[in-house]
């Protein structure tokens, strides 16, 4: 499905490219058609008895283009209107855009594509016609066409010097003869000329004839010698631009010069270029090769070329090179068939004034002119004195912007503004505010291509005050992934104009699944649900496979609602139309005589009349015999009667006079915020709903319904809520063709009515309670996060006074505590608590006390606890605030608020151990002095808890009495720590106490203090070591020669007591101390010699006791006997047995 025919303009410019029905009735009261083509395209509502309807397509004579025909409602017969349209306004497409002022009710009527045949171009004007109410119209705007475009005289002087070789100069010919075919369909002169040191003219105005053109070029012999320009210059100035040789007073007159270098004359090149000047000669300078590459040869050509030079000169690397230029050269001198300025883009040649108009108020009205300036677009203002207006363009605009393809004029309390739709700026499209007065201000779109932003604008009056409160833009091309089209809304003011936000919070749009170009026309309509607020139409007529739609959005207090009220289908309105929605009249006149406005709407061939609906509220309100519940009847077993009276009001909203009804079908639900079967009231056993259908008129209508109660005092606070839903269905007036009424919005269809039980409060029946509220932490002063695993909170509430209902206590607490339980100690309490999400908010409990009555002189007392997470940090205090409430007013005794706090400690673990390489054993020799030994003693700390600042404090014995237990105390340093000053034993009297305990520590000698400070992460292991030569000097002192003694170091820590306790199993949380001892062990030094003098002697006699033993026993006889046997068998002249020894 296409929709060529709705923009029928491509060739005339040239350039290659139902729902529920609310307000509006959606039956078509009257249906008016023709035959000819394009009727429907726009329509006016002229009275109330006639419509004004253009079928701008109509070719209905040969040369003529368009009519407007005029419709009477009464038989939707229409006759065309004969504007006297003048000879030349042949073709016009009249009708093509229609307006009415709304202060003189007349209509604009345009016909912007007249056409005019010039020797070289066909022109595309337009003119509008005004129609006053009796049918009357004025002379034609603007009352003639452009001229045609002017005569050209175009002389070219060609460099002949002997600097230009014989087949350069036959290129340049070539050259020349190319650009006269190009201009010969043009009313154009030509005259040649060649310079060197002299100058000829060949051929003048007069004698070149374009016939015999290439003869007479040919013909040309090159002169050769020197180059003398400016000379040249002069005599074709006087010689060839003269009446006499065949110049023409009233053509543009080029000369064309061509040159390979820099002139002989060049000092009187100014002066010739200013003879040329006087005579309006439009000078282009072609420099040839690489002498115009210096600066001097540069300057040369702007002196000969007009300004700007930039337009004016061409330069190429060689002859060859001339055929490069020719389009650009061509289009410098015609750059759009018709225009008058050489360089200068084209002004109203093609403007197609009247492509849009509108009316000022007050002052005239604007013509759109898409085709001015280039198709930059451009409008014109007419007023009373105003004949020929200058064309007004914008500085943001480009050439194919068609700039006034819409229109609209805009007015706020001290400014007026133009508002123009450019849909072809850089295909995508702008809108241009031109406020009086001001610069132009474009409204930016960096949508779609194609999207044709700008193709309707329209000023919108909402709040009924005179003055236009926002601007819509449509894009009606715009596509989406499953629709097309959209509405932009923007506002306006005086002090800032226009101001868009291009976004989807400011946009309108129409159905999913629906392409139908929505935004394609748009109508400011009249008040139709008389909120106050005027409404908007737009068209959609793609819609449906082309049968088309129109939406109707709703004016509010902050602009136009996004949300449609009613979309009208072409399917619900009548069968077989095509582009319903095309045009819809910009008034909304009572053509149909019910005091309400109607609507029209235009489609391909045919043109609708839509009434509106006469608007009704409704008010529904249901009361209650007896008025409460009773609360003193204690059996629940028996309910209580009661009676509803439903009752509806209907009220008309417009100014319609006729006799409405509508049918009303309703529910009654009673206790409707219970699911069943926990509901309290019911018609009829397990049935609460009641429903009835009545017909109602303007007056008052209650209907009676009688329904039970299940009375129970716990629910004496519980009111019921009882809900009346209904549906609205207006029904025909009686009059012919009746309208039926439609339910404005405002009416709600559901509404719920309580019916609550009696509170007893004494006489006056106004209850003022004496609430008092406290707590306190069960058992804790601090909070010991980590050790302790809950914190319970005692909560108390007093009633003191009046008896309180629905009494609350919400106690709120700290992130990162999570709710455990709850325990009553006194009265009837129910809570229901929730932790923080995410440690953002406060954790609540909220508890109910003795609901639903909390009687005077009664004391609730519970107690919460809550979880403490170990990982969350509270900060130093926690803060738990409670709060009573209740249904009652409360006593200025009251007190419903209290907040108290706690502080918080978190628990840390350190472990202190002794490193595995620490020394265990050292001796020393008792009398020597000057012994050392080297020793280390290492302690590793070890944090299992959270990370925290963390101070280690190692003492170290350093002195004993006045002797120094280390040979270089001062050496002795420890990496991370600090040495503070030397701690002094506590035991005077140290020998003794040494003779006693054998522990060298810090109560009997001097130590040194060592403060190691850090941040200590969980886990983190630290290690600190001692490490030095320990000294034998000081263990003399104690006056014993044997002896073992421990060296004994100690660790502890320090941290922030006020912020962090010690996690240990005892109560008292003391921090850990660890010692490393290093056992001394002190001997007498021992005497050698007495020993091993007795130790050899004592070696000697034992061997000899050794000795004659083995003697008695014969063994050193034995081993004599063997050893001679051996000799006397192996022996020199030995061969006989030896001889026994004895």
């Amino acid at each position: 499905m296409t929709m060529d025919w709705i923009i029928p303009l491509s060739f005339y410019l040239s350039v290659p490219q139902g729902a529920l029905a609310f307000n509006i009735d959606p039956v078509a009261w009257k249906y008016v058609s023709e035959p000819a083509a394009g009727f429907g395209y726009k329509v006016v509502q002229n009275n109330p008895s006639s419509l004004l309807i253009s079928a701008p397509l109509d070719q209905y004579k040969q040369n003529r283009r368009g009519q407007v025909y005029r419709c009477l409602v009464r038989d939707s017969s229409c006759i065309p209107l004969s504007l006297q349209e003048p000879s030349h306004g042949i073709n016009m497409s009249l009708g093509l855009s229609m307006t009415k002022d709304p202060e003189s009710l007349n209509t604009m009527v345009c016909g912007p594509t007249i056409p005019r045949e010039c020797k070289s171009i066909t022109t595309y004007n337009g003119m509008c016609f005004e129609i006053d109410q009796s049918l009357n119209v004025k002379q034609p705007v603007p009352s003639s066409l452009e001229e045609c475009p002017g005569q050209t005289d175009i002389a070219f002087l060609l460099d002949g010097s002997g600097s230009v070789n014989r087949v350069d100069f036959e290129k340049m010919k070539g050259f020349v003869k190319d650009l006269i075919r190009e201009f010969l369909e043009r009313d154009t002169k030509f005259a040649v000329a060649q310079y060197s040191g002299y100058c000829t003219i060949h051929f003048d105005l007069n004698t070149f004839n374009v016939m015999n053109r290439d003869y007479q070029v040919n013909s040309i012999a090159q002169q050769g010698g020197g180059t003398y320009t400016a000379a040249s210059m002069k005599k074709v100035v006087q010689e060839v631009f003269s009446t006499s040789r065949g110049s023409r007073p009233k053509a543009k007159r080029i000369m064309i010069v061509i040159t390979d270098g820099q002139s002989n004359d060049s000092g009187m090149l100014k002066n010739a270029a200013s003879e040329a000047e006087a005579k309006n000669i439009i000078r282009f300078a072609i420099g040839v090769g690489r002498a115009f590459s210096s600066s001097s040869a540069r300057k040369e050509l702007e002196t000969i070329a007009s300004y700007p030079p930039s337009n004016h000169i061409f330069q190429v690397g060689s002859f060859q090179a001339l055929d490069q230029i020719k389009d650009t050269l061509q289009n410098s001198i015609f750059p759009i068939e018709g225009s008058q300025t050489t360089g200068e883009s084209i002004k109203m040649e093609m403007a197609q004034e009247g492509f849009s108009a509108v009316y000022i108020p007050r002052r005239g009205f604007q013509m759109g002119a898409v085709g001015a300036f280039q198709w930059r677009g451009a409008y014109q203002e007419y007023t009373g004195s105003t004949l020929y207006p200058t064309p007004q363009q914008s500085e943001n605009m480009e050439p194919d912007s068609y700039m006034g393809y819409s229109m609209a004029v805009a007015t706020t309390h001290t400014r007026q503004f133009t508002i123009l739709g450019a849909p072809r700026f850089k295909h995508t499209g702008r809108v241009v505010v031109l406020p009086s007065r001001d610069t132009d201000k474009p409204i930016e779109f960096s949508g779609q291509i194609g999207a044709y932003f700008g193709a309707e604008v329209c000023a919108m009056d909402v709040n009924k005050d005179s003055y236009s409160d926002l601007v819509l833009i449509s894009a009606p091309m715009f596509t989406d992934r499953d629709r097309e089209g959209r509405v932009y809304v923007c506002t306006i003011n005086d002090r800032s104009g226009v101001a868009c936000q291009l976004n989807a919070e400011m946009t309108l749009v129409g159905d999913a699944g629906q392409m139908g170009r929505f935004g394609t026309s748009l109508a400011p309509l009249p008040d139709l649900n008389m909120d106050g607020f005027n409404d908007l139409a737009v068209g959609a007529p793609l819609e449906n496979d082309g049968q088309g739609s129109v939406y109707i959005f709703h004016g509010t207090s902050s602009g136009i609602s996004k949300i449609k009220s009613q979309k009208i289908s072409a399917s619900d309105v009548q069968s077989g139309l095509k582009y319903f929605g095309l045009s819809i009249s910009q008034t909304s006149l009572d053509m149909s005589l019910d005091s309400l406005p109607d609507l029209a709407v235009g489609s391909k061939g045919a043109v609708l009349l839509l009434r509106s609906r006469p608007i009704v509220t409704l008010m529904a309100r249901v009361s209650f015999n007896p008025p409460k519940i009773p609360t003193n009847q204690v059996d629940c077993s028996t309910p209580l009667r009661n009676i509803a009276k439903v009752c509806f009001t209907m009220t008309r909203q417009t100014t319609d006079t006729k006799d409405l009804q509508a049918k009303i079908n309703y529910t009654l639900t009673l206790d409707v915020t219970r699911q069943a079967p926990n509901y309290r009231a019911y018609i009829s056993p397990k049935i609460r709903e009641k429903r009835n259908t009545i017909t109602l008129r303007l007056q008052e209508q209650c209907f009676s319904h009688n329904f039970f109660i299940e009375a129970c005092p716990e629910d004496s606070l519980n009111e019921l809520s009882n809900e009346l839903d209904f549906t609205f269905e207006g029904l025909p007036t009686t009059s012919p063709g009746g309208l039926s009424s439609s339910l404005s919005p405002q009416s709600p269809t559901a509404t719920y009515h309580p019916l609550g039980f009696e509170i007893n409060c004494g006489a006056d029946n106004n209850c003022i309670d004496n609430l008092k509220v406290d707590f306190n932490f069960t058992g804790s002063s601090e909070v010991r996060v980590g050790i302790d695993e809950v914190i319970n909170v005692t909560v108390s509430v007093e009633s003191r006074e009046e008896n309180s209902y629905n009494s609350h206590v919400i106690l709120k607490y700290p992130a990162g505590l999570s709710f455990r339980k709850f325990t009553i100690l006194q009265g009837r309490v129910e809570c229901n608590s929730s932790d923080s999400v995410g440690n953002v908010m406060w954790g609540q409990s909220d508890c109910t006390i003795d609901k639903p009555i909390f009687k005077s002189d009664s004391k609730a007392l519970l107690v919460i606890s809550y979880g403490i997470d170990r990982n969350t940090q509270f900060g130093q205090i926690m803060t738990f605030t409670a709060n009573a409430s209740s249904g009652n007013a409360h006593s200025p005794k009251s007190e419903l608020s209290k907040v108290k706090e706690i502080g918080v400690k978190y628990s840390i673990f350190v472990v202190i151990k002794r490193n595995e390489d620490s020394t265990s054993y050292v001796n020393f020799t008792a009398g020597k002095n000057d012994l050392q030994k080297h020793v280390k003693q290492s302690f590793e700390v070890e944090n299992y808890e959270r990370g925290f600042n963390l101070t280690v404090i190692i003492k170290v014995p350093m002195k004993l009495g006045d002797k120094d237990i280390w040979a270089d105390p001062n050496g002795i340093q420890i990496q991370g720590c600090q040495r503070h000053k030397n701690e002094e034993p506590t035991a005077t009297e140290f020998v003794d106490q040494l003779q006693k305990n054998h522990a060298v520590d810090c109560s009997v000698a001097n130590c040194g203090v060592f403060m190691c400070k850090s941040f200590i992460r969980n886990l983190d292991r630290n290690s600190y070591n001692i490490t030095g030569n320990l000294s034998s000097q000081w263990i003399e002192q104690i006056g014993l020669e044997s002896a073992q003694f421990n060296l004994v170091s100690s660790a502890t820590i320090d941290y922030d007591r006020n912020q962090y306790i010690y996690y240990s199993s005892d109560s008292k949380n003391n921090p850990p101390i660890q010692k490393i001892e290093t056992q001394v062990e002190v001997y007498p030094e021992v005497n050698f010699t007495k020993g091993v003098i007795g130790g050899v002697v004592g070696g000697l006699l034992l061997l000899a006791l050794i000795t004659a033993g083995l003697y008695k026993a014969g063994f050193f006889k034995s081993q004599l006997k063997q050893m001679m046997q051996n000799t006397s068998e192996d022996g020199p002249g030995g061969d006989g047995e030896a001889a026994s020894p004895e």
